[in-house]
């Protein structure tokens, strides 16, 4: 029996809640939290969040809640005016700044690129941008010059937030909040853009109202408690929304509901414990509510926290492919697991993308799901967009519109999304072993450092990473035999208990490792973030004079990122060391 197949065993508690999943229950929650439009701070989003709280109540669960103070940004109003007079309706952003109409000459930026900006003619413009108006495209623009962004959509208008700026700005990345408005448009109205674009200069008006205050939002952690053993899974999901949100992310929180009182029946059978958190601040302030949390909850999150699992958007009309799923590389093998035996479909788990509250990275926190099942790949721009933004092409069209309604989700597909949940997270709490496989980690961490060798050459030593890299990968290859054998051996009580100390400690020193620039206690931006972040720049020594300052500083930044990289893959393979003696 392999470590795999240890994940695979399905318990008789298992095997006897999956069926007691209810669609009924399910629509009816989802029914009652997608009859509210609920935006960060609003009253409708206090509403849902009373029902949530009455639920988890009714199922004996231990409640906290606050109110926690978010810098919110809620778009009111957004458009566009043409030479001719005419009026384009379009959708502005949160955090755009609002502007009471700005004039300036239309410039075609084309997909929004560095490389798009290169060209001359930008500074003082209004950009037009191909495609969704995503923090990163916004912040390229800016930076180039430009004094306003429009970007174009496909056959919807889709909401979203424009700041780079992860949960609250500190005095280090408040300057980063934009300072340009952006709006989007139809395709069919950017194609009438550059229409006029193509016969000469034109000069249009933008107008954008946002508000953007200092807003109490809500923050809710119910607690289900084990006594066996002082550790717990977190298990989360956003309650704000676009409009009704129905799938975003009102079947997300009938799934948490569904999963809170399906174990807190059975709670004198679970080894762990659990945590199930509902954020706002999601959608309009950039994770606000789960990076508050962070901050706020650290050490016992870097002590006690064993997982955690995030759900958005279950159950989506159609949505029938689970084979794409994210996942921190230890916890990778779990969910495809879980997965498949849930679902009968092969899954494949990719590195997280840099999105869906997965503020705890910073604290060591292995991490799995995001969105879970999605629409069959369609030849569409959006899928192709949500492809490579997440690394998921399912996304349904009404996905951040205002037709993200109840009509749009299906009780069958919503209750096997739950069924997935209800068993990844059973198996969490349920486990004698924690279901994390360092060697996945170090496998990925060393196929990174030896990519980078590679395209450095000898302009920079990579030689200690990835001699530390390929010490990791053995040791830990030689941990998870251990683990194979503590699993399917006698179970000794002590040895398990040590074996899940070492679990918890490898993840805190190598998931910051793998997706964070460094800092423990602070927030990367809300940009892509790549394995061995700082290593990356070796990248940049083959485009750069060897004789020049740029050359030099950037091999001692190297110098400095390396030390981290080894010190750290020294760290852990020295902790399985320990266990291993």
């Amino acid at each position: 029996m392999t470590a795999r197949s240890y994940w695979q065993q399905r318990s008789p508690l298992e095997s006897a809640l999956l069926p007691e999943v209810s669609p009924d229950r399910l629509m009816e929650h989802v029914r009652t939290i997608g009859a509210w439009e609920r935006e960060s701070g609003s009253p409708d989003e206090a509403r849902a969040f009373d029902y949530i709280e009455a639920r988890l109540k009714e199922y004996g669960l231990e409640i906290e809640r606050a109110e926690v103070e978010a810098l919110i940004s809620l778009p009111q109003e957004g458009r566009v005016s043409l030479p001719d007079g005419d009026v384009i309706e379009g959708l502005t952003h949160a955090f755009s700044p609002s502007t009471a109409g700005l004039e300036a000459e239309l410039w075609d930026a084309g997909e929004g690129t560095a490389e798009d900006y290169a060209r001359p003619g930008a500074t003082g413009k209004i950009a037009l941008v191909q495609g969704l108006a995503t923090p990163g495209k916004a912040w390229t623009a800016q930076t180039a010059g430009t004094v306003g962004q429009i970007f174009v959509n496909f056959d919807h208008l889709h909401n979203m937030i424009v700041t780079t700026v992860w949960g609250t700005p500190t005095p280090e990345t408040a300057w980063r909040v934009p300072r340009t408005p952006c709006l989007s448009v139809r395709r069919a109205d950017g194609e009438r853009l550059r229409s006029l674009l193509a016969r000469g200069p034109v000069r249009v008006r933008l107008v954008t109202r946002v508000r953007t205050a200092w807003t109490p939002i809500p923050h809710l952690v119910a607690r289900l408690d084990a006594g066996r053993e002082d550790r717990f899974a977190l298990f989360s999901g956003h309650v704000d929304s676009w409009h009704y949100g129905a799938m975003d992310n009102g079947t997300a929180n009938a799934t948490m509901l569904e999963v809170a009182r399906l174990l807190a029946s059975r709670r004198d059978r679970l080894t762990r414990g659990l945590r199930l958190a509902f954020w706002s601040g999601h959608s309009h302030g950039r994770y606000a509510g789960s990076a508050w949390y962070a901050d706020q909850a650290w050490l016992e999150l870097e002590r006690r926290c064993t997982l955690h699992l995030y759900v958005d958007s279950t159950g989506a009309r159609g949505a029938t492919d689970y084979s794409a799923l994210h996942a921190t590389e230890e916890a990778q093998g779990f969910a495809e697991t879980v997965v498949h035996d849930v679902t009968g479909q092969t899954a494949r788990a990719r590195r997280f993308s840099r999105a869906g509250d997965q503020s705890f990275w910073g604290i060591g926190v292995p991490s799995a799901f995001m969105s879970l099942s999605g629409i069959p790949r369609q030849d569409t721009e959006l899928s192709r967009t949500m492809e490579r933004l997440f690394g998921t092409a399912g996304f349904p069209w009404w996905w951040h519109t205002r037709e993200d309604t109840v009509d749009k989700i299906d009780p069958d597909v919503l209750a096997l999304d739950t069924r997935v949940y209800v068993a990844a997270v059973l198996r969490c709490l349920d486990l004698p072993l924690l279901p994390l496989e360092p060697v996945r980690m170090a496998r990925a961490l060393e196929a990174v450092v030896e990519d980078l060798r590679s395209v450095a050459g000898r302009r920079v030593d990579l030689e200690p990473a990835a001699a530390a890299a390929r010490r990791l990968v053995e040791r830990t290859g030689s941990l998870g035999v251990a683990l194979e054998r503590l699993a399917t051996g006698d179970r000794d009580g002590g040895r398990i208990e040590a074996a899940n100390r070492l679990l918890m400690r490898l993840s805190r020193v190598l998931v910051p490792l793998a997706y964070t620039t460094g800092d423990r206690f602070d927030h990367d931006l809300a940009l892509p973030v790549p394995p061995l972040a700082g290593l990356q720049r070796a990248r940049e020594l083959a485009t750069v004079d060897p004789r020049s300052d740029a050359f030099r500083f950037t091999l001692a930044a190297l110098g400095r990122e390396r030390n981290r990289a080894v010190h750290a893959m020294a760290e852990a393979a020295d902790l399985v060391d320990g266990f291993l003696g």
